[in-house]
């Protein structure tokens, strides 16, 4: 089935830090902007949270987040529980999932209920199943299983194929700049730990897609970053091939090889988001959000990153978090929800072509972002 044809269309969230009560509907593209603090980012960490669900990770992510507490609204004795429901449409069915996640001993999180749901094309109610509750972990693997129920399946599908990326973190020690097991080359982790192996998988690929997509990502690079003449990510120890690291070597005009640590910042970013954006096909998330994605990025870059996304965008989802309003004027006002924050709640408020349009004949979008007739500034 083609991407056009499947998508999450709805995400609703209750009582998840600044997100107390939210719908967000979105479409192949959409861009979150807003300040600091107004919870664009709380966003993409609950579609971590509910991925990282499936594999039954949910007590280590509320153990790294800080406690239950922290994630409630405003803690456990304010909010009690979390509730948290995505719905998927394809062509012939839509299906949806579903948690409530109390506050419990410890600090913890517990499942007070966690459904699946499905509704046949054409019908406009949703069968809704229980897999259980009391438990403290997603029991969705266990009932789609390999004979498990058709529903569960599905949402394990979808969930599976949601990844959140996030290269903020590029100082020497960064894991972008790390040396990365050959063999960690099924997908490209969330903080690009793995892209110099990931790369490597691609360049030495005999399949024409994979061969395709490195193709792809060296001329993006190049086009940023002209001094870049080849990226080599290499073997460190090339005497013992079968268990040595890779490293993101790369060689300049002048034809002298570098390592990861002569990248700029930005450079390193780049690499990252190519890649993420840019990798075959087959392997992209059916949904991937991206966190501040024009963090250090030249201007020129940004309007390649724009390109790269409306291209990525037919075969998948895109969500991007941003305080950049640049980046605006890169995409469709419908593309764009403010995100905004009052009496500590965030709200999301999509743009209105029509109510814009006059304003738009005079206006760009960041001009009207400045000026503040969008909303979204602090």
């Amino acid at each position: 089935m083609s991407a056009e044809n499947r998508a999450i269309t709805r995400i609703h969230v209750e009582g998840f830090r600044s997100l107390q009560n939210v719908d967000l509907e979105p479409g192949r593209v959409t861009v979150l902007i807003g300040a600091n603090g107004a919870g664009k980012s709380n966003l993409l960490s609950l579609l971590r949270m509910v991925a990282l669900m499936r594999t039954q990770s949910l007590r280590r992510y509320v153990g790294e987040a800080g406690g239950a507490s922290a994630l409630l609204h405003y803690g456990p004795k304010l909010t009690k529980a979390l509730n948290i429901r995505l719905e998927f449409e394809q062509k012939t069915a839509a299906n949806a999932y579903g948690a409530r996640l109390g506050y419990a001993a410890g600090d913890t999180l517990l499942f007070l209920d966690e459904t699946v749901e499905h509704r046949p094309a054409g019908s406009g109610v949703f069968k809704v199943t229980s897999l259980g509750a009391g438990h403290k972990e997603s029991i969705l693997e266990e009932a789609a299983g390999n004979q498990g129920d058709p529903t569960a399946k599905a949402v394990r599908w979808w969930l599976s194929k949601t990844n959140f990326f996030h290269f903020h973190d590029t100082s020497f020690a960064a894991p972008l700049r790390q040396n990365s097991r050959q063999e960690d080359v099924r997908f490209l982790h969330s903080d690009g730990s793995n892209l110099a192996a990931y790369l490597r998988s691609l360049a030495i690929s005999e399949e024409p897609a994979r061969q395709a997509a490195w193709r792809r990502i060296s001329q993006l690079v190049r086009r940023v970053a002209p001094f870049i003449k080849s990226l080599q990510p290499t073997l460190v120890d090339p005497a013992n091939p079968e268990t040595s690291s890779v490293r993101l070597d790369w060689v300049d005009e002048r034809d002298q090889l570098f390592g990861p640590h002569h990248l700029s910042d930005g450079t390193l970013r780049c690499i990252a988001l190519f890649t993420a954006l840019g990798q075959p096909v087959d392997s992209l998330p059916a949904f991937l959000s991206i966190d501040e994605p024009e963090l250090g990025l030249h201007p020129a870059a940004l309007g390649i990153l724009a390109s790269l996304v409306r291209s990525t965008s037919t075969h998948a989802q895109i969500l991007l978090a941003t305080q950049s309003p640049a980046l605006l004027d890169l995409f469709e006002p419908q593309e764009v929800v403010v995100t905004e924050r009052a009496q500590g709640a965030t709200t999301f408020r999509r743009l209105d072509p029509e109510r814009l349009k006059g304003w738009l004949e005079d206006y760009s979008l960041s001009e009207l972002y400045d000026k503040n007739v969008l909303g979204g500034r602090p």
